[in-house]
Order: C-alpha cells, then sequence, then structure tokens
C-alpha cells in the first residue's frame, strides 16, 4: 500500500559513496534488508536497474520526477526497466514490498535542474501563499511539505482539467525520494515521500489555476 500511494504521488552529494562490482553505486540505505545493485544506469531516458536481495513482489524505483517498477522474483533478484525516464539529481530510491529502501545514483546520467533565482511574479489574482520559513523534514522517515494559494480560479471545466490548480517544479529539484509536487484540494498541494539524502533541497514552484493564471515562490526544505 504504502508503494502504491508513494507511485502516485521527484543535489546535494550524499554523505558516504560505496562503489559496487557494477556502475551503479549506493548513497544510502534504511530499514532492514539486503537490497544490492549490480547495474543502474539512465541514458537517453531509458532507465536500466538490475539488482537483488528483494522480498518477492513488486519493487520500485522513483525519482523525484518519475517512477518504474518491477516484480522481484523468489530469488530476490529484478530488472527495472523504463523508458521516457527522468531524475533531475540522476539518483533514484528503490524500495520493495517489505519497505527496504536503497538509494542508488544511476551512471550514464547528467543531472539537470535550473537554477533557483528570483521567482517570476504573479500573472492575476492566484498568488502562492509565501513559506514561513525552512521546512524540516527527518531523513529516511515519510514526510510532507504543503503549499497553499489565495485568489485562485477553482472551477473545473468538465473533464478537461482534473485538479482547479496544477502545480511543477520550475527550478531546482525536491529533496531526493520525495516525489513531485501534486494537488491537494481546490487550491493546495504537496510533496511526499521519505527523503533519504540529507542535505539542503532549494526549489521553485509554480502554480497554474484553471484559468491560465500563474505564480512562482521559493522554497527550502532542510533533511536531516
Amino acid at each position: 500500500m504504502l508503494i502504491a500511494r508513494l507511485l502516485r504521488a521527484a543535489l546535494l552529494p550524499a554523505a558516504t559513496l560505496t562503489l559496487l562490482a557494477g556502475p551503479a553505486a549506493i548513497d544510502s540505505a534504511s530499514a532492514a534488508g539486503s537490497l544490492a545493485v549490480s547495474k543502474a544506469s539512465l541514458s537517453g531516458g531509458r532507465l536500466t536497474i538490475e539488482g537483488s536481495g528483494a522480498a518477492t513482489g513488486f519493487i520500485a524505483a522513483r525519482s523525484t520526477t518519475s517512477a518504474a517498477g518491477a516484480r522481484a522474483g523468489l530469488d530476490g533478484k529484478f530488472r527495472i526497466q523504463a523508458s521516457g525516464f527522468t531524475a533531475p539529481d540522476c539518483r533514484v530510491v528503490l524500495q520493495d514490498n517489505k519497505s527496504a529502501m536503497l538509494t542508488v545514483t544511476l551512471s550514464g546520467c547528467t543531472p539537470k535542474t535550473a537554477p533557483v533565482g528570483s521567482p517570476a511574479p504573479p500573472s492575476g489574482s492566484c498568488v502562492i501563499t509565501p513559506p514561513a520559513g525552512p521546512s524540516n523534514l527527518a531523513a529516511n522517515q515519510m514526510g510532507v511539505v504543503w503549499f497553499h494559494t489565495t485568489g485562485c480560479d477553482t472551477t473545473v471545466p468538465g473533464d478537461l482539467t482534473p485538479t482547479p490548480v496544477q502545480w511543477t517544479v520550475v527550478a531546482g529539484a525536491v529533496p531526493t525520494g520525495m516525489g513531485p509536487p501534486s494537488s491537494q484540494g481546490p487550491d493546495g498541494g504537496n510533496i511526499i515521500g521519505t527523503p533519504t539524502v540529507p542535505g539542503t533541497y532549494q526549489f521553485t514552484l509554480k502554480v497554474t489555476d484553471s484559468a491560465g493564471q500563474t505564480d512562482q515562490e521559493n522554497y527550502t526544505v532542510i533533511v536531516g
């Protein structure tokens, strides 16, 4: 249930780095388990991860913008492949159905994040409520960061718009292990997940309402 929820819901270098026999690199691990990766690469949007030690059943690979998964065999071996996969920080978090987790750096991947600068001003009455300050989350524990708006058009024109406001990250990146921003209710949203790499993360959020009005705001999340 946890993995299914996270799949629905996207830096700083890790404190330690252990090289494996293959090209993958493990940044950190949490929870009991023996997940191991022999290959982890991302090139041209093509994700390939091979490993062992997973609990039998579904295993997921999540970046801050994409998710993919596969079934692990009775022997614990798994192979995850996906096209059109993106990972701005070149990291994914693996999680099996027993909640064993592993953060892996992808070979063949170049980090792609726009620098955080001054956010664009609102184009209309739809405005993001500025954060009171940095959000603090504990590493390797489920966390959530909320954001809200005022003055937005929250009508839903038929089936064309699934939610009244849409959120996107236009600069920087959310913490490794957390998913992309999602809408929550008519005028709010959040990022949710288990941050696995301690550090300070800065990113710029953009909101677009049903009338096409936009606003941007910078956020800081400290994982420790």
